[in-house]
């Protein structure tokens, strides 16, 4: 089973696609490749179903536990070098719906490499801010985290730490803490923790709800500068994403500097995709 997960990960590399869809019904199969163009059908490699349990297995899933919704993480071995792999599970009665996210597909060097200059300026008036929080925003799928990475490791002399969960891909430049709610670390004892650490910059790789969008905030307060990802559909909904996260309006006010929305194009020349940006300063 596992040469049939390299090589359905290996085929969706070469179509340079982002995830992996797997849709078992009771008399229906299929695997979708999400691409350039949308989702594509890819074949059917081994029996489906046997591979949807080995993926459970492999991201240390509760095989026993069918009927709720379940994510986790692994790595294999693809042409000698580590892929990093997240695997979200959903079962039902009468279907079950996989997704293998590809986490390590591109780490840029630079941000001249995910968009046109024309963007520069504004990034770079974004590392002249030394405290408050700067949210990176867009849809599944835009880029927004590996834009909020590429542009951390723009800055100089400063320390920065990282709380994920999960850890989706390894930057030696940060100091990354993986939230681990089974043995205590949440997201508050995270950040509890950090700021005795004299951090500069602290990061919260997605804020999905409540609980990170409050962490997100406690840490702006404190007077360091907070980077995050949050999912919206422009820079402007990126205020209600908050407020239906339980965060006050006078909490946004004080603490909220920029939204920055990203959306993949493809570029002119239909060889991948670029990013288009939205900033809003506040």
């Amino acid at each position: 089973m596992e040469e049939i997960l390299e090589n359905l990960i290996v085929s969706a590399l070469s179509k340079r696609s982002t995830d992996v869809h797997m849709q078992i019904e009771a008399n229906k199969q299929k695997i979708l490749f999400r691409s350039l163009y949308g989702l594509v059908s890819a074949p059917i490699m081994g029996n489906l179903n046997d591979l949807f349990e080995y993926c459970k297995f492999r991201s240390n899933l509760d095989l026993s536990m069918n009927m709720i919704p379940q994510t986790g993480s692994f790595e294999i071995i693809i042409r000698k070098q580590k892929v990093r792999l997240r695997f979200s599970a959903i079962e039902t009665y009468h279907s079950k719906s996989g997704v293998i996210r590809i986490l390590n597909l591109h780490k840029a060097d630079s941000l001249a490499e995910l968009s046109s200059d024309e963007y520069q300026k504004e990034f770079q008036r974004l590392t002249q801010l030394q405290n408050g929080l700067i949210l990176f925003c867009g849809s599944t799928g835009s880029g927004k985290s590996t834009t909020m990475f590429t542009w951390l490791k723009t800055l100089r002399n400063r320390r920065i730490y990282t709380i994920e969960d999960p850890i989706e891909q390894i930057f030696d430049q940060f100091m990354q803490v993986q939230v681990n709610s089974k043995q205590g670390l949440t997201f508050s004892e995270a950040v509890f923790q950090l700021l005795r650490h004299d951090p500069d910059v602290i990061v919260i790789g997605e804020i999905r709800g409540p609980t990170e969008a409050k962490a997100a905030i406690r840490s702006a307060y404190s007077g360091h500068l907070v980077v995050a990802t949050i999912h919206s559909a422009s820079a402007q909904q990126t205020i209600y994403r908050l407020m239906d996260f339980e965060v006050s309006k006078a909490d946004i006010e004080q603490t909220l500097k920029v939204s920055i929305f990203q959306q993949l194009v493809l570029r002119q020349d239909k060889k991948g995709r670029g990013a288009k940006f939205e900033f809003i300063f506040y």
